[in-house]
């Protein structure tokens, strides 16, 4: 998947509120977790902090790319969350390839919402209800005769669990890119992921690739998400108010660029991208983080670029898709924490000086998540059952 460089989107420079915290974190302990704002199980790779027994080494040339957070209000995914009363709308899968594909239109300059009449019936015209395909048709998930990857067992197919119909909030659009990620929550704790979404003034949503992940499961690349590695577009994203708050209680998701990656996927991620040119050495789902004899009070980092590190220390960060010459650390669209600015502000100091001491976790697994030993952080609270 085609991503722009990270590098141009500054942050916020918001005041810690941790009396404000401490008083949310006691509300949340009696009432539970709510799976909106904080998803998934309390052992997903998402909620399972580093362990005392991770083990790191050093990323060749990570000290030579940019890095940024989103990048233009754009090329990240939007989250939207339903309520019971907000409209049901009919989704439509639009065809993989062709002009009349939304992928097409959104890449020719079509717009994820407020289209013209013409050009929403050009796009209604091939779409259709059936499912188009199974998987990520960009990814190895789809590469039956690429033998230099084996496929995983099993995953969560697009026809599992699938409904034609979801609630859409109101005033809400996909990320504004060929991508047009769109992540619709909806109230009993499903999401539907979608790809090269365009929202039509006649209430369809279409998309040529979708699938719906249960928001309370492990969040990992078997739900078949909309990333490269099939992890959920909505996984890892800071999340609004997070930053502000003082304290993002969950791994990050970043993307890579080419030169850094290499041909493989490694737990939670179960694919990536064919014809992707990596030439590098990190495999998708691969687990960065800031091993724990750094400082990172002593990094010179400004207060919101102490959250974002004290995250990459606890929980570390996953590669979950490709970008464009740089590292892109993800925000949910949108998010007020998280804003353009120039180089005078210092917000890009902060990343740079995160990116220098990353180091990718060698011992992840499923079966040894955070490298396994005593935990750097509490796990999370239970969600609860709304």
């Amino acid at each position: 998947m085609l991503r722009l460089l990270g590098a141009g989107a500054a942050l916020a420079l918001l005041p810690s509120a941790a009396s404000a915290q401490r008083s949310a974190k006691r509300q949340l302990a009696a009432r539970g977790r709510d799976w909106r704002v904080w998803p998934f199980s309390r052992r997903s790779p998402w909620n399972h902090p580093l362990g005392s027994g991770a083990q790191f080494r050093p990323v060749a040339r990570l000290a030579t790319v940019a890095i940024g957070i989103n990048y233009d209000e754009r090329w990240t995914c939007s989250v939207a969350v339903a309520e019971r009363h907000d409209p049901l709308c009919p989704y439509l899968f639009s065809p993989n390839w062709g002009r009349a594909s939304s992928w097409s239109f959104l890449d020719r300059g079509g717009r994820t919402c407020g289209n013209g009449h013409a050009a929403e019936q050009h796009l209604l015209r091939a779409a259709s209800p059936r499912i188009s395909t199974e998987g990520n048709y960009y990814s190895t998930i789809n590469a039956a005769n690429d033998h230099a990857w084996v496929l995983p067992a099993s995953y969560h197919p697009a026809s599992q669990d699938w409904r034609p119909t979801l609630r859409v909030p109101p005033g809400v659009c996909p990320s504004p890119d060929s991508d047009g990620l769109f992540a619709v929550m909806q109230p009993d704790g499903w999401v539907l992921d979608s790809y090269a979404s365009v929202l039509l003034s006649s209430g369809e949503l279409l998309g040529t690739m979708a699938s719906w992940i249960d928001a309370r499961g492990d969040g990992t690349g078997w739900w078949n998400g909309r990333r490269a590695s099939m992890l959920p577009s909505f996984a890892g994203l800071i999340r609004s108010g997070e930053i502000a708050s003082g304290r993002i209680p969950h791994a990050l998701a970043m993307q890579a660029p080419p030169k850094l990656l290499r041909r493989a996927a490694v737990w939670p991620a179960y694919a990536f991208d064919r014809d992707s040119g990596y030439t590098g050495t990190v495999p998708m789902g691969a687990l960065l983080a800031i091993p724990p004899a750094v400082d990172i009070t002593r990094l010179g980092l400004s207060t919101p670029g102490l959250v974002i590190a004290r995250a990459a220390q606890d929980y570390g960060v996953y590669v979950v898709d490709r970008g464009g010459d740089g590292l892109t650390i993800l925000a949910e669209l949108g998010n007020p924490d998280v804003r353009q600015g120039g180089g005078e502000l210092p917000w890009w100091k902060d990343l740079e000086r995160i990116r220098d001491v990353l180091q990718q976790v060698t011992n992840n697994s499923a079966t040894n998540r955070g490298g396994g030993g005593v935990l750097r952080a509490a796990l999370p609270p239970r969600l609860r059952a709304d």
